[in-house]
């Protein structure tokens, strides 16, 4: 998932809307919106197009921009721990 707010400031640093930056990797202005907002996600190719015309250079901002944060709900709920795991190479 995209983190939408630092993307939007990114487009925003660079001076650009995000009608131009659709145009400028080859995609619409919707598909754009809708990658943005979660409804559909970006291959790499698109990634790749995007922060070179944002400039966007360092990795970790990349990481921060495109890659998804674990769900808070789904880590949360896990009760298993290490130990309660089953080592498949020992013996039972």
């Amino acid at each position: 998932m995209v983190d939408k707010n630092l993307l939007r400031g990114a487009i925003a640093r660079a001076g650009m809307t995000q009608e131009k930056l659709a145009l400028a990797i080859g995609i619409s202005k919707n598909t754009l919106s809708a990658k943005i907002l979660g409804r559909s996600f970006f291959d790499t190719d698109e990634i790749d197009r995007i922060c070179e015309v944002l400039s966007i250079v360092d990795n970790g901002e990349k990481a921060d921009i495109f890659l998804a944060s674990p769900s808070r709900f789904r880590d949360s709920s896990s009760d298993v721990n290490s130990s309660d795991c089953i080592d498949p190479i020992a013996p039972a």
